[in-house]
């Protein structure tokens, strides 16, 4: 299963370049706050998709995977897309947006504003907006992300795989 592993580690991964590239083009990245957050949805249904078919790939090419095979199988395949986010991320930050961050404080900090927060509050929130926005946080958001909702995916996938097969 190695070389199916890979195949969809590439192409989960791949697609999500495609997709947050994409919608940087698209102007999504530059639109507010609640844009980021719809790309990010959108990013775990891309994912979520790809391991769907990944494992409907594996139940075919070896159908008496067991639950513990499936889960390596699934592990691996998240290991690739998380090493294949961190280039993601290394490419959108120092590439294709590098004034991410800037724009996300600025976005942050005119909603504190429309808050009426206090000038303290507001440099907190500043502050707040700037650790959780910078690169550093977003390349270990993406490869914890990777790693975490492909081993999430991957029990889930392997529940319902598992009960549909008791059936």
């Amino acid at each position: 299963m190695k070389r199916l592993e890979l195949k969809w580690g590439l192409i989960i991964g791949g697609v999500n370049l495609v997709w947050l590239y994409l919608s940087y083009y698209l102007g999504m990245h530059t639109s507010g706050i609640a844009s980021v957050q719809v790309m990010s949805c959108i990013s775990l249904l891309i994912t979520l998709i790809g391991y769907i078919l990944a494992f409907r790939e594996f139940g075919r090419v070896e159908p008496g995977f067991t639950f513990p095979e499936g889960l390596r199988t699934g592990t691996t395949v998240a290991v690739i897309t998380a090493v294949i986010a961190l280039l993601t991320q290394v490419g959108y930050f120092k590439l294709i947006h590098p004034g991410f961050t800037e724009y996300m404080v600025g976005e942050s900090l005119n909603y504190a504003e429309a808050q009426g927060l206090s000038t303290e509050q507001i440099e907190t929130f500043t502050e707040a907006a700037k650790r959780n926005f910078s690169f550093k946080s977003y390349l270990i958001q993406s490869s914890i992300g990777a790693l975490l909702f492909g081993s999430i995916f991957s029990i889930i996938i392997l529940t319902v795989r598992r009960i549909r097969s008791r059936r």
